[in-house]
């Protein structure tokens, strides 16, 4: 199993990783180190952090412009307004990825106990989320609006479509236009880039991987699995996709469920190899290596905790974010609805001036051919017999 991560899992500043160098005795590159999401969707912690911040300061400064413009929207329909929130009500960077969180929990319920989606489902909707967050505030777009069309989204790219009249039934106060009319919107935040490689896969694929030794302690294996599958979930709320391979993450739940059994099985796996000639290193990497970063992996994941929340502090953001969320994305304020009235009166506009296009050319056309033959028609067939008169 290879689980070189190709390059530092958090020194590097660069958004992606460069490709990693096989080394003798490892397996290589992986079809993971191929795909999109190891090219475009791997980051340092800093780069992670950087991004936030960016996006934070930015989505501030477009919902204070846009406060200003619904002030005037509002006062030219007559109607009061008070004035735009101080800065201090402005979400920070940690509370807006607290909601995102939160949201990414109840995706997780809802696949779960709602629908009873796959594993792989559950994975990818979560995923989308966290990349939806990459390019998209919170105070721009609720996470509770997103949430849903992410799960859509991702049971027709896992092959397990839900028809939308089902699955708005059990979502309360949702309408199938709510989930999709934000289904570009999120395709287009993914780059269109709907693959996701989950960890669950190569947590199975360890607990293979840990039977391969002379005298393989099945219990010990059988009895970590469930409990290393409980971590893999923890793990789904935290940035370690971003950071981390799939292989890596979950090796670390795999040690977090039984340390004493990864630990025993690594050493002598890398005693084989030391003992064999030319056999190079066993995962491209040395133990030392291997079990810094593990570890590294594991405190991200206990940092997690077990997917509980504090509720109390979830609603006082949320309501905060009532009062400072951009209102030309908030349907029902005065600037969403100019916002929807300018599109449609340009949509009517193009659609006219596309129609007068076709009159125009339809009159060239007559012009220089000369109009219909006498209202007569061609017959649709050609040799068919002709009709009999009457």
């Amino acid at each position: 199993m290879a689980i070189s991560n190709g390059a530092s899992a958090s020194g590097s500043a660069e958004a992606t990783p460069a490709p990693a160098t096989a080394q003798a005795g490892s397996a290589g590159e992986s079809p993971y180190h191929e795909s999109s999401q190891f090219r475009h969707w791997r980051y340092s912690r800093a780069r992670l952090a950087a991004l936030r911040a960016e996006l934070n300061e930015k989505s501030k400064e477009v919902t204070k412009r846009n406060m200003a413009a619904e002030k005037e929207a509002q006062l030219s329909l007559g109607h009061a307004f008070t004035d735009p929130p101080p800065p201090t009500t402005y979400l920070s960077v940690d509370e807006e990825l607290l909601l995102v969180r939160f949201y990414c929990k109840q995706a997780s319920d809802i696949c779960r106990q709602g629908f009873g989606l796959s594993e792989q489902v559950e994975t990818t909707a979560i995923s989308y989320m966290k990349r939806f967050y990459l390019k998209n505030s919170v105070m721009e777009w609720h996470p509770k609006s997103i949430m849903p069309t992410c799960i859509f989204l991702a049971s027709k790219t896992c092959n397990h479509p839900v028809p939308i009249d089902v699955f708005v039934s059990k979502l309360k106060g949702f309408k199938p236009s709510d989930v999709l009319d934000l289904e570009f919107l999120v395709a287009q935040s993914l780059s269109f880039e709907f693959w996701v490689r989950g960890a669950d896969k190569a947590l199975r694929g360890w607990s293979l991987e840990l039977q391969d030794q002379a005298r393989p302690p099945i219990d010990a294996i059988q009895r970590a699995l469930p409990a290393a599958l409980d971590r893999l979930q923890w793990s789904r709320y935290t940035d370690a996709e971003f950071v981390y391979a799939p292989s890596q993450v979950a090796l670390a739940c795999f040690r977090i469920a039984n340390a004493e059994l990864v630990d025993g099985f690594l050493e002598f796996r890398y005693a084989a190899a030391q003992a064999t000639d030319g056999a190079g290193l066993p995962y491209g990497t040395s133990l030392e290596d291997l079990l810094r970063l593990t570890k590294e992996i594991e405190a991200v994941i206990r940092d997690a905790g077990s997917g509980a929340f504090d509720i109390k502090k979830i609603k006082e953001i949320d309501k905060r974010l009532k009062s400072c969320a951009n209102p030309e994305k908030t349907p029902g304020s005065a600037l969403y609805i100019k916002r929807r009235a300018e599109a449609e009166a340009k949509a009517a506009e193009a659609k006219a001036d596309k129609a007068a296009k076709v009159a125009a050319a339809r009159e060239a056309d007559e012009l220089t051919f000369g109009g219909a033959l006498g209202g007569s028609r061609v017959p649709d067939d050609l040799f068919a017999p002709a009709p009999k008169a009457e």
